[in-house]
């Protein structure tokens, strides 16, 4: 009964028939157009077969050392801390110590770091005047372990502020990337139709358009029904104080998920009627479009709300947004280095925008896992503190807290 008329004053509202619309606009706009045309195979000898993940520890040492040589040589270091791009330039202190690593790193002395760096290609960005250096095949040293290497890497990424290439964490997924040959390019197109049997890989691609919109619209949704419940003070007037707080929220928290889980489940459908018109007479998985995407958008949905409803209960809905906005926006930026491939243990967002390159998938298969879980568990989290929140308030001991306006925290007293 309770969950019952909450979906249905859900439905109802004009928040949820936004969502809607945008949800659809975007799946139109987005997957929807690319969908029409079927995966071709490569051809040989023609164009570029793209990239593959190869952890190999010499190769990652050698594009990493190479990136910093031409980085060091220009004192200008690219870090994206917070998702945000960052040029760094160091002091002669923080120079000098880069230097003292790369001399280990290279096992040579002051004279030979200089026959290094006289060997680098200089080049201009666009209209800037501001050089920068291109390095190949820096020589490593032979006494340097993979273990060392990547502590000095992560000493460099702290002297940088964090952010950069050079994050041990991230060295994988930044220079372990290789060219494949045509017969590797063959055998991820096969891949597409006998592992991914069609629509495992159109799920993948399908998950990263949607898992972007899932990602912001639904808190608007959320927000705005806490906030409107809230200022006409419904709970008090529609539920008994029989009913405890926690089945509440939680019966709130359910119907909202319910509910804008519809129109993304009507997509699947469209998706997948999609694909059977386009590859007809293949063989493919008809439940591919429902098995992976629930995986990987349910907790960007349930995360988005959560944060909705608890923000709102807090201070207001306009900060609700506010707050997923920025989390929204830090999640696509961080991942924006590479479409497809680099999927990171903490994004709330994954990103896989191709139908193909399952082997890049299956490679992040465990960070892919785990930020599914932890975001689930956030989520979780959230709503069991809203509803800690909302019994407060039920109780007279808490009533938010206000940032602008009468009684706004900001708001100069007497």
């Amino acid at each position: 009964m309770l969950f019952r008329l909450e979906c249905k004053k859900i439905i109802c509202s004009i928040a949820f028939i936004i969502y809607c619309i945008i949800s659809f606009f975007f799946f139109f706009t987005q997957y929807y157009g690319g969908g029409t045309f079927r995966e071709m195979p490569p051809v040989e000898g023609v164009g570029d077969y793209g990239d593959k993940i190869e952890e190999n520890h010499d190769v990652i040492m050698s594009g990493a050392l190479d990136s910093l040589v031409g980085e060091y040589a220009a004192n200008k270091y690219v870090c994206y801390p917070f998702g945000f791009y960052k040029g760094v330039h160091l002091k002669d202190k923080k120079q000098a110590k880069i230097a003292e690593y790369l001399k280990e790193l290279t096992g040579t002395d002051d004279s030979g770091l200089g026959e290094i760096l006289g060997t680098g290609e200089q080049y201009f960005l666009g209209d800037s005047t501001e050089p920068m250096y291109a390095y190949y095949d820096v020589p490593i040293s032979d006494s340097l372990t993979y273990e060392r290497f990547t502590e000095i890497m992560g000493d460099i990424d702290d002297i940088l502020g964090g952010g950069s290439e050079y994050d041990p964490d991230a060295l994988v997924s930044n220079y372990s990337f290789v060219p494949m040959t045509y017969e590797e390019a063959k055998a991820e197109y096969d891949d597409f139709y006998t592992k991914d049997r069609i629509t495992g890989g159109l799920a993948r691609l399908f998950s990263d358009y949607s898992g972007i919109a899932l990602g912001i619209i639904p808190v608007f949704a959320a927000a705005s029904l806490t906030a409107a419940d809230r200022k006409r003070r419904m709970h008090e007037l529609i539920y008994t104080r029989s009913i405890s707080s926690l089945r509440l929220v939680l019966t709130r928290y359910a119907a909202l998920i319910f509910t804008m889980s519809i129109p993304v489940f009507v997509q699947m459908l469209i998706a997948l009627v999609q694909a059977i018109i386009v590859y007809k007479g293949e063989p493919m998985d008809y439940l591919g479009f429902f098995k992976l995407p629930t995986v990987w958008l349910l907790p960007i949905l349930m995360t988005s709300t959560a944060v909705g409803m608890f923000i709102t209960e807090i201070f207001s809905s306009t900060a609700a947004i506010f707050v997923q906005v920025a989390l929204w926006f830090y999640s696509v930026m961080t991942g924006s280095t590479a479409l497809a491939g680099r999927i990171g243990r903490f994004g709330l967002i994954c990103r896989h925008n191709t139908a193909t390159e399952r082997s890049l998938f299956i490679a992040n298969a465990g960070n892919f896992i785990f930020s599914r879980i932890f975001w689930t568990v956030v989520s979780l989290a959230l709503v069991g503190l809203t509803a800690a929140i909302y019994n407060a308030k039920r109780g007279g001991r808490f009533n938010g807290i206000r940032l602008f306006g009468k009684d706004s925290i900001f708001r100069r007293k007497a």
